[in-house]
């Protein structure tokens, strides 16, 4: 009964850490007013120590948790 007992707990463990750690890749450019891309704008998954700058024409990749809040800074912009 134990060994059962076991093997249930540690399938339902994996079960539910690999749920909770399913990231996605997030692709989008960030632009400005005019809808120019912005470079070297900061990304940041809020509450962490995950990010990435935007290249050149605003584009940037990260992996990101189904849920959480993206933080955009860069010189001269209000950080949202």
């Amino acid at each position: 009964m134990r060994k059962i007992l076991f093997a249930n707990l540690v399938v339902i463990l994996i079960a539910t850490g690999n749920l909770m750690a399913q990231d996605r890749a997030l692709s989008r450019t960030v632009k400005d007013e005019n809808g120019q891309g912005l470079p070297c704008v900061n990304i940041l998954l809020k509450g962490t120590n995950r990010g990435t700058n935007s290249a050149g024409d605003g584009a940037f990749k990260l992996l990101v948790p189904a849920y959480g809040t993206l933080v955009f800074s860069s010189v001269g912009y209000k950080t949202m």
